[in-house]
């Protein structure tokens, strides 16, 4: 990691009394860092390996529309160890050069798209029936302690739902507890993490519409600017647009299925009077497209059972 200390700093904001609160010295974090950048060819290795095994031309039963992987950055690695320790000092107080993968979960990540939010149910049958979801083997607290490396594969943590308050959070009631279903504000998304062979995995599974929202809510506000206010009230409109995206996505997808009989075209709102001038039928729905003000309005304009 060949960067100075107060520039690592300045560009991921830690701020003094953060750094002074993990207990590190910088060349402690330093050898850390340097021993994960000797690892990052055995990392890709794995995450490869892990790729072929359970994602690689499985579109069809896995339900994505696409995926992408990535082994975290040192410089990220090293921020991540400094909050995480400065949060917590009590649990990653024992965590060193010789033990540091056995706390972070998402040294390697993969990031699996889905086109609907209920093909996340195709996802979730999939991949619980290929890796082993046992709490007897979850991660309970002590890191070091409960670390495995036998050469099984399995669960590590519980499956969970990082929702937005308000959201249809239904779809994931039937295959999740209810306390792994977690109302975050400006944070969607479905995480497992799964021990590979000794090595930690972390799968992500989203739809298109909350990437996109968080890949630029992660640029603007991961890992540095997540106390700015200003920048957390527009990240949360942009959340509620993501969801609202999701939402009309399902519906459209939804709409396939309502017989053609039942659909009114946009001619068949107009009738032509013998003086010639056009005027709309109201007579079940709405007068023209100024009374259209809320989604709601949008469908019942369209959709007539």
């Amino acid at each position: 990691m060949d960067i100075a200390k107060e520039e690592f700093m300045r560009i991921y904001r830690v701020t003094p009394q953060q750094f002074a609160d993990s207990q590190f010295s910088w060349d402690e974090l330093r050898e850390i860092a340097e021993d994960y950048e000797r690892q990052q060819l055995r990392l890709d290795g794995i995450r490869n390996e892990f790729i072929q095994e359970y994602f690689q031309n499985r579109e069809a039963v896995t339900g994505l529309q696409s995926y992408r992987s990535r082994c975290k950055a040192a410089e990220h690695v090293v921020e991540k160890i400094i909050r995480k320790r400065s949060e917590n000092y009590v649990k990653y107080r024992n965590l060193s050069k010789d033990n540091y993968w056995m706390f972070l979960t998402d040294l390697i990540g993969v990031r699996g798209l889905l086109l609907y939010r209920e093909d996340w149910v195709k996802f979730h049958t999939y991949i619980t029936e290929k890796i082993p979801n046992s709490p007897e083997r979850y991660i309970k607290g002590d890191s070091v302690r409960d670390y495995v490396n036998d050469g099984s594969v399995f669960m590590a943590e519980a499956p969970k739902v990082h929702i937005r308050a308000g959201d249809f959070y239904e779809i994931y009631a039937d295959w999740i507890p209810l306390e792994h279903i977690l109302d975050r504000k400006h944070y969607r998304s479905v995480h497992y993490i799964v021990n590979y062979r000794g090595t930690y995995i972390e799968i992500q599974i989203r739809t298109l519409f909350e990437e996109g929202w968080g890949e630029i809510d992660h640029d603007i506000l991961y890992p540095c600017q997540k106390d700015n206010p200003m920048l957390l009230e527009f990240s949360e409109l942009l959340n509620r647009l993501s969801g609202m995206g999701d939402e009309m996505g399902s519906y459209y997808h939804r709409l396939q299925d309502v017989p053609e009989q039942s659909f009114k075209g946009k001619k068949a709102a107009v009738k032509k009077p013998h003086g010639g001038q056009l005027h709309y039928s109201n007579h079940d729905g709405l007068a023209d497209a100024g009374d259209v003000r809320t989604f709601q309005d949008a469908i019942d304009s369209v959709v007539r059972e």
